[in-house]
Parts: structure tokens; sequence; C-alpha cells
């Protein structure tokens, strides 16, 4: 299980309950005490960043730090900025900013927090996150809804259970609120903790899975295929609620037979509900920066040739950012969707997944971060993505923007 080098604490939490679990199970941890949330405050107090120079060593390095911090905005909408791109909006529940300590090659934290929080930030005040849960539901709008609390989006959900106890905090919670729901994503093994819990069905586990080659050769330093399934065999037979995300399909050379294999097993031990696919891709920031990012980190990888294959996803196009500018104009932003595999290559993978996967299960498949023409193209039926982030199903081909629509962006020849 992972332990961290160093802790650096807020002064302002250092008495909260979690702060004193987290340094109780790090006994012999060198812990640092900072005034303010700021994170050159945080770097600056830790001397493990202190001792690095450059941007791929502090991406390395901020996975052995934990921060543990005073903020309190844990829950917020995302919205895919491109309307192209088929993501239905969800909330997020935001408990671990940056919150992953595996090293997977493609993640794409490193593009997103990069140098500036190259730390793993802990929102410590519980007590308080629930009591903006409460206010968010009881608003008139979401008294009637269902809502989902996607709490896998910046952070893998079970990873640091075994020091924060966020779960085994949250699932009850959770379980006593009608029309509320916990989602949780992970690669993690970590279950032991939440296996006697309370849940009342209102969690729900989804494991991100790849081909047991694939994920032991990219994703460094996280659980093996077979243990990630032993967990997640755990997980249902406790009465969770469970869901696969296999994603990111890499074709690397006999991806088939690997993929194929990955499916039998998926289905030979556990019941999935629904099943997300996603073929490798990367934000566009990432993807030009990839050889400092990966190359530096991972030196020789194949994942650096597989780049070289990609290409923008959609032709590039201005979208709202839901921001202004300093003349108070709305702002706007380049966007390609993302770099990633040629289409009839996407069609090809997801085609020969679903293939698999209809062998052993009729029920929901969806796709990630798509655009709602391969949908089609594969079979799938944009108008209802039954995603492992949705508890009931959206349509894709009605995506938000912001405050903006679809037909509000501007298309660049």
């Amino acid at each position: 299980m992972f332990r961290p080098a160093e802790i650096v604490v807020i002064k302002d939490v250092a008495e909260e309950p979690v702060t004193l679990r987290i340094l109780s199970r790090c006994a012999g941890v060198s812990v640092r005490f900072v005034k303010t949330n700021h994170p050159n405050d945080i770097k600056g107090a830790s001397s493990v960043l202190s001792s690095v120079d450059g941007l791929t060593q502090r991406i390395a390095a901020g996975k052995k730090i934990m921060a543990l911090v005073s903020t309190t905005d844990a829950i917020g909408v995302f919205t895919m900025p491109d309307p192209r791109m088929g993501c239905p909006h969800f909330m997020k529940l935001v408990l671990v900013s940056n919150g992953c300590p595996y090293h997977c090659e493609w993640c794409f934290l490193q593009g997103t927090y990069r140098d500036l929080f190259s730390f793993m930030a802990v929102r410590v005040r519980f007590d308080q996150i629930k009591k903006k849960i409460l206010s968010f539901l009881r608003k008139p709008a979401n008294r009637s809804k269902i809502i989902l609390f996607n709490n896998g989006e910046l952070q893998d959900s079970m990873a640091l259970e075994h020091l924060t106890g966020a779960a085994e905090t949250f699932i009850p919670f959770f379980g006593k609120l009608p029309n509320a729901y916990l989602f949780l994503l992970t690669k993690s093994d970590n279950v032991e903790f939440i296996l006697d819990l309370p849940h009342n069905g209102h969690t729900i586990l989804a494991w991100s899975l790849n081909a047991a080659e694939v994920s032991q050769e990219f994703e460094i330093g996280a659980p093996s295929f077979e243990n990630r399934l032993w967990a997640a065999r755990q997980a249902q037979d406790a009465g969770y609620r469970v869901r696969i995300r296999l994603d990111p399909i890499v074709p690397l050379p006999g991806w088939e037979r690997m993929y194929a294999t990955a499916i039998g097993e998926i289905f030979a031990k556990i019941s999935p509900e629904r099943v997300t696919l996603g073929t490798l891709r990367f934000e566009e920031n990432f993807y030009r920066n990839r050889h400092a990012i990966i190359g530096e980190r991972h030196p020789g990888s194949r994942l650096l040739r597989e780049m070289e294959r990609m290409q923008p996803m959609l032709p590039p196009m201005e979208v709202p950012t839901g921001k202004r500018t300093r003349q108070g104009a709305a702002a706007t932003k380049v966007s390609v969707g993302k770099f990633s595999y040629p289409q009839e290559l996407r069609a090809e993978i997801f085609r020969f997944a679903i293939s698999e996967i209809r062998k052993h299960f009729r029920g929901p498949v969806a796709l990630c971060k798509e655009t709602a023409d391969l949908w089609r193209a594969v079979g799938l039926d944009p108008h209802r993505c039954e995603c492992v982030c949705q508890h009931d199903f959206a349509d894709i081909t009605t995506h938000p923007v912001g405050a903006e629509s679809e037909k509000n962006a501007r298309q660049i020849p």
C-alpha cells in the first residue's frame, strides 16, 4: 500500500480528524506545516520537491507528497468543453486533487497539473464537504433528481483509502441519501476497508482495467489485472454495484488476442452491470509535450511510437470556455477534440471489443469521449449513453458547452 515520503499540512487543518488519522497511519514520515493552501507555499515547504529540478522530476516527486489542505471546494459540474466529443456532464466530488500514486505512462494528470500542483492535495474537512453536498441536494431544482457524484475524475478513488478513510466515511453517508449516489473509479485492489459498510446500494464501484500485458507495461505501480478483478469480485460479493471501464485500449501487435483474453476473464469472474470502452487519446497540450512528459520519465517507451500514429480527432474549432476576457467578452479556445488514432482504426478497435463483449454480456456498452458519428458506426446509440459514470443514461448529441451549445461553436477552415 502507498506510503508518502512527506506530508505537508496546512496549519488550519492540523487538528482535523482526517489529518490526525493520516498522520497516525504515517508514523515516521516527515511532516511540514505551512500557513496557506497556495501551491508555491506547499512546494516551498517540501524538502522532496525542493531537492529536484525540471518538470518531469517534479511530476515524479509529487507522487510521493501528500498535502493536507483546508479548501472545501469539492463539488462541481464537469462539462466536456468541445461539444463534438460525446461526454455527458456529471457532478464531480473531488476529495483529492491530482490524487493518484501510480505512474501510468498515459495519465492525463501529468499534463493537467504538471508543475503547478505537483503533489496530492487531500481535502480533509469531510464534515464541511458533507454539508456542501446536502446544501446542493436541498436546492429546489435538485430535490426531485437522482444525482450521481463522480469521485474518479481527478483521483483514484481507492488507492489512498487506507490513509484517508474517504470511502469509509462517504459510503455510509450516501447510503442514507434518498436521491444521491456515489461513484468510485479505481485501479486499486484496496477494498478491505469498505466490504462491510452499509452502502444501501447507493455506491457504484468501477474498475479501470486493461489487457494484462498492456497494464504490466504501461500502468506502472498499479495493481495487476488479476488483483483488480479479485477486488471487483470482493466488492460484488459485498453487494456493491460493479462496473468496468476497459480503457485505454492500445492496438499493439497481438492486441486482438490480448483484449479477447481480458474480456473473457472479466466476465468469467464478475458480472458488471455496465462497460465503457475507450482508445488511447491525449489532450493537445500533453500530445505536443509528449517527449518531455513521457520520454524523460520513461525512456524508450513504446507509447511514444504509438503516439506517432495519432492525429487530431476533429477539425479545429473555436469553442466557448465559459470564461470572460479582461475586456468582458466571452472567451474561446481552439479545440481539435483530442489526439488519437484515425477514426477507421478506432472503429475497428471498438467493433472488435463490442463483439467480444457480446459473447458474454447483453447489457449497456458505451464509448468514452467519442463522437456521435463513431457511436453510430459501431452500432451504438448516442442518444442513450449508458456510461459507467451515469446513473441512468444521457443523450450525447445534445451535449451542452457551459451556457453555449454546439450551434454557437465556430469551425475554423
